[in-house]
Order: C-alpha cells, then structure tokens, then sequence
C-alpha cells in the first residue's frame, strides 16, 4: 500500500564525502571529464526538484575548502564515523531533519532526473526504514566484487546484500541481477537506530553496512533506477562513468 507523503516534514539532502577511502584515496576530488566527481554528485542534486536542502557532510578539510570555494553547502562531521550513513546521521540530528535523502559522493552518472524519479515512488511507500535504489545488470556484471549486488523479495523488498551474485542462479534461469546504488531515503528515527547498532558479523565479512540492516530486520524497501548507472569505487572504474557521460552529452 503506498500514499503522499507529509508535506510539512523536513527532508535534508546529505552527500557524504570522504578523502580515506581505503580503495581509492582522494575519490571525491577526482576529476571526470575535467570536473571534480562531488562537483557531478552536487550539481544533479542542486538541480534536482525534490531536494530544496542538500549538504555535503565530510570529515577533511580538503573537501570542506573546496566546497567553500563553490559554495557548495558543506558540514564538517566527526571522523570517528565508520560509514557514510552514520555521516548522514549526524547532519540528520543537527539540521532537526524527519527524512535524509543520502547521495553517494562517488555517483557521477547520476541525474537529477534519477534522484527526482526515485523519490517520487520511495516517497509512496507507506512504511519502510530505508528505501535504496537499484539497477538491474548481467551476470557478467554481478561478478564484480567491487559493487554490492541485492536479493529481492516479491513484495519489493530488500533480502540480503552481498558482493557476490546473489541469488545463485543455480538452475541457469534467464534473469537479471540487481546492483545497490548509492542513493537511499531514510526515516531520520531510522537512520539514528541504525547508527546506534554495533557493526554485525556478516558486515565485517562483505564489509558492506547494510548488511546491519538485514541482521537488525529493518524495513528495506527498493526502487528500480529507470536507467544504467555507474558508480565509482576503484580507479580502474572512472573511464567507465566517463564514457557514460560522453555518451550522453552526444544524445
């Protein structure tokens, strides 16, 4: 069952940014096609319809200086934050906000039209914990390790998460496997819970936080993205999302 959402209840934009991430040192301030990676994350944002309010939350003052420098709406958080929805945790708290709308500062291909197109369905759902958007990919795709794949339930709902193709096709069954993207919608109330929790065991196996979710039986709702995209998480994965990029600006 799905209806409006209120109205009257604050929603924040947070695009957590950090330089120490243990793959790709400095991801954030990479360029892409001759522009900065958070500098693609926060223009979708700021032309977005549905997010009037939107930070970028981090913890080094590189990023914090480069956002002055654009005037970039930036919040500096503590570095004792072990993921990025903790971040958003605390910009939720500060900014006495009912719901976080969490943009991954490594989604360059993103479009406002892809942040406004998932907020209108996840708005929908009734109830949910977290609604986080996915894409369907091949099984070539799926066996990258780097990207964390989902199992979905029948009623749209998140199973398990996982860096393995996850479900096993074990009978060679035509389908398609579907990939987390780095845009989610929580409840702030959620968001706290989920931020008080301890790390669970299987988190620190796939080293994925949502698998703290699964463990702690939130309520994880998913929306499909109407279109690829490629998010960054190792070097070698930038001349991916710059061919993206091209080859939407020759559209």
């Amino acid at each position: 069952m799905k209806k409006p959402i209120d109205k009257d209840k604050k929603t924040v934009g947070v695009i957590p940014a950090r330089m120490a991430s243990s793959r790709f040192y400095g991801k954030p301030l990479t360029r892409i096609l001759g522009k900065e990676m958070l500098q693609w994350v926060y223009e979708s944002c700021a032309m977005s319809r549905r997010l009037k309010e939107v930070y970028v939350a981090t913890d080094h003052e590189e990023i914090e200086n480069f956002c002055r420098a654009r005037n970039i709406n930036c919040l500096m958080t503590s570095a004792d934050h072990k993921n990025c929805s903790e971040r958003s945790n605390e910009v939720a708290r500060r900014m006495g906000a009912d719901y976080i709308v969490e943009i991954q500062g490594d989604e360059p291909t993103l479009l406002p039209s892809d942040i406004d197109s998932f907020l209108d369905e996840a708005f929908g759902y009734e109830e949910f914990d977290v609604v986080i958007q996915y894409a369907e990919i091949s099984p070539e795709e799926a066996k990258c390790p780097h990207s964390v794949k989902i199992a979905k339930g029948s009623a749209g709902q998140a199973l398990f998460f996982s860096r393995s193709a996850v479900p096993y096709n074990f009978k060679s069954r035509d389908m398609k496997y579907c990939k987390q993207i780095g845009l989610y919608l929580w409840k702030a109330q959620s968001l706290r819970r989920f931020s008080e929790l301890p790390k669970c065991e299987l988190e620190y196996i796939e080293d994925t936080h949502m698998l703290r979710l699964v463990d702690n039986g939130f309520d994880v709702k998913l929306v499909k993205s109407p279109q690829a995209v490629y998010g960054v998480d190792v070097p070698e994965e930038v001349p991916i999302a710059e061919e993206c990029l091209r080859t939407r600006a020759n559209q």
